[in-house]
């Protein structure tokens, strides 16, 4: 009888676990979007090929060649719509450039540009879009394993307008080494950001595996040759504080085309196994801070002190409860992403983790809210509402975004998974946990792990499109009024509680199943809704076309059922210039860490321009609004890096919605792009 009770007990206790584990259903369906797949039909269909290392890794060579497939998303011809570039990671595989031809449709225009790169020596893992030398077009700076990272320089050269379609481009010239940034290494990660505000990018690049190991046989440092190694002892040398990982690198523009690394005396020493940076200012003193997400261990938050410091410095925040970062993270940190998400002017961050309903629930991804914490320095601190949120179960995450896929006023989030794909009915989970009891989570030889074979690793699984829902009482309040997008001050504001998440992929038509990497978001065919592109591991990419406008244009300001938006790009003018104290602080050409502020009767949203953020991921440089109430907007803001403010009140920010535009610094009107 006491097994039969126990049993009953177990029975009781698991269902109650997946009570409290399953995704949240929806309790409207007012915030539903759809998308539609179209990658073939609109010409960026990519497979991405697979990295393999020495076969002495054949055991593991499922988890090594896990990573590589990265999507970046730029205007890198300036004619006004984001174009595509795509990573593959296999020898002698040419990464993609592909051209949107602003009907819907992409040509590949890789030869043509001349930024295939073909990893000879090892595989392309990540690239990010940047004006490095501010003069009007984008350059590519690509990110690799094995093999110096690469920085693409732009000849199209231009000035504030557009250049035409159809007239010639010529190709990017390869300025590596003359500029100095060809880092050796395992990069998974980079991100343009200009840290001392001198009106030129600069460029952080975080690192994996070391760039160098001891020789056995001879007690020499060597490099780690991963394709060509000296020892098995490449792996992390534990599963939750490994410090045994690459060096990150910090570039440091000096404005005449060279870089120096400034990574030591900026104060970023630590050696973790980083997979994904960003930066943004999450302090609001104007200066650009850093999150560093690390496998394996905790990621690290780190403050500028450019308020104080000439030239700044990182901090590391350790809190006084001895957190190092944000909190007491979940080690696994795949993927950074920074938005206003609860619409109160901070900004707050999405890190993907690992969670599997059957194997492993202590963990989860991270949505660290930005709010007052007195015990913490400067006063705020982060506090982890994944779970509170419904935006924990994001299976074995990887890139992550926020985005307003439904032009409510309200950041959702999309994230996409999926480790290993092999036999459904063989999983390696059981292995893996076994290997660490059994090595006592000593696993820095790779010769001690067991052999993954064809067995599967939480693949086969969906994206989550986590759509963030606005108060039932703002539901109620706009249907009793006889508008369903109405603004409600419950619904924009900045609120006390939680933001609340639905989780609705599937039902919005993202239905693959692939093991999906980076994720480039923008509005593509800019019709004002945020469409997403997907780099798949080893699988075919996908494209989803947000099918929010699709019934018919944008509505007039104030008039329609659909809300409106807002989509704008900033131009900033370096050679302009505000004296502080002893320097001159200055905005880049793209008007990175510049902050847009949308002021309605109902509260705030805040946007900034963001240089590259999440995992192989970097979404378009115009920053995007959904606008649910056109006719509450009073008020739209822009807070340049070089300490310039501008504003546009009243029937002048009105008019500047459901509009693609274009706006110079300093200047007293926007233009349209196209």
């Amino acid at each position: 009888m006491p097994h039969v009770l126990r049993a009953l007990f177990m029975v009781i206790v698991l269902a109650a676990g997946w009570t409290w584990l399953r995704p949240r259903t929806p309790t409207s369906t007012q915030d539903e979007v759809h998308f539609i797949e179209m990658a073939e039909q609109a010409g960026c269909h990519n497979v991405h090929t697979m990295v393999r290392l020495a076969n002495v890794f054949e055991n593991i060579m499922p988890w090594l060649s896990s990573v590589g497939a990265a999507a970046a998303a730029g205007d890198f011809d300036s004619d006004g719509d984001a174009d595509l570039y795509v990573t593959n990671s296999g020898r002698g595989d040419l990464n993609r450039l592909f051209r949107n031809r602003g009907d819907g449709t992409f040509e590949d225009f890789t030869e043509e540009a001349g930024v295939g790169c073909g990893n000879p020596e090892g595989g392309s893992m990540h690239a990010i879009w940047g004006d490095i030398d501010n003069d009007g077009d984008l350059d590519l700076y690509v990110v690799k394993w094995g093999e110096a990272n690469t920085l693409f320089c732009n000849n199209l050269i231009q000035g504030y307008g557009r250049r035409a379609k159809g007239t010639a481009f010529p190709p990017f010239t390869d300025m590596t080494a003359m500029a100095g940034v060809g880092w050796w290494g395992y990069g998974n990660g980079a991100t343009f950001l200009d840290y001392n505000r001198d009106g030129q990018l600069d460029i952080l690049v975080g690192n994996y595996f070391a760039d160098t190991i001891e020789d056995p046989r001879t007690s020499r440092t060597v490099r780690n040759e991963l394709w060509n190694p000296v020892s098995t002892k490449v792996m992390h040398e534990t599963f939750t504080h490994a410090d045994n990982g690459g060096r990150n690198v910090l570039y440091h523009n000096g404005g005449d085309g060279t870089f120096q690394d400034v990574t030591e005396a900026a104060g970023l020493t630590y050696t973790g196994w980083t997979l994904a940076v960003g930066s943004g200012d999450l302090n609001n003193d104007g200066w650009p801070d850093l999150y560093i997400a690390n496998d394996f261990g905790p990621d690290e938050l780190y403050l500028n002190t450019g308020v104080t410091e000439d030239p700044p410095r990182f901090r590391l925040v350790v809190d006084p409860r001895g957190h190092p970062g944000v909190g007491n993270d979940w080690w696994k940190g795949m993927n950074v992403d920074m938005g206003d998400v609860n619409n109160d002017g901070y900004l707050d961050i999405y890190v993907t983790n690992i969670f599997a309903r059957r194997y492993k629930t202590d963990e989860g991804n991270m949505l660290w809210i930005n709010c007052v914490d007195p015990v913490c320095p400067g006063g705020r601190g982060f506090r982890n509402i994944g779970k509170a949120a419904g935006v924990f179960d994001g299976g074995w995450g990887w890139g992550g975004k926020f985005a307003d896929f439904n032009n409510d006023g309200l950041l959702d989030i999309f994230t996409v998974n999926g480790f290993v794909t092999g036999d459904p009915n063989a999983t390696y989970w059981y292995h893996l946990q076994e290997m660490v009891t059994q090595t006592k989570n000593q696993t820095a030889d790779a010769r001690d792990w067991p052999a993954m074979g064809p067995r599967d690793l939480s693949g086969h699984e969906l994206g989550r499109l986590f759509l963030q829902q606005s108060d039932e009482a703002t539901k109620r309040q706009s249907d009793e009024v006889g508008k369903p997008w109405a603004s409600a001050r419950a619904r924009l504001s900045g609120r006390a509680d939680n933001p609340r998440f639905a989780e609705l992929a599937e039902q919005s038509g993202i239905t693959d199943t692939y093991n999906g990497r980076g994720i480039a978001l923008a509005d593509f065919d800019l019709d004002g809704a945020i469409d997403l592109y997907i780099a798949n591991q080893g699988g075919p990419s996908c494209y989803y076309v947000n099918q929010l406008y699709k019934t018919g244009a944008a509505p007039p300001t104030g008039t329609a059922a659909k809300p409106g938006f807002l989509r704008i790009k900033l131009i900033g003018r370096p050679e302009f210039g505000t004296q502080v104290g002893d320097r001159v602080l200055s905005s880049t050409r793209d008007a990175v860490g510049a902050r847009v502020t949308v002021q309605t009767v109902a509260g705030i949203q805040t946007r900034e321009v963001q240089g590259g953020m999440g995992f192989a991921s970097q979404s378009e440089y115009p920053v995007h609004f959904g606008i649910p109430d056109p006719a509450a907007v009073e008020r739209i803001a822009i807070r340049w890096p070089s300490g310039l403010d501008q504003t546009f009140d009243g029937e002048q920010a009105r008019g500047m919605l459901n509009r693609n535009l274009l706006l110079v610094e300093g200047e007293n009107k926007a233009h349209d792009q196209r």
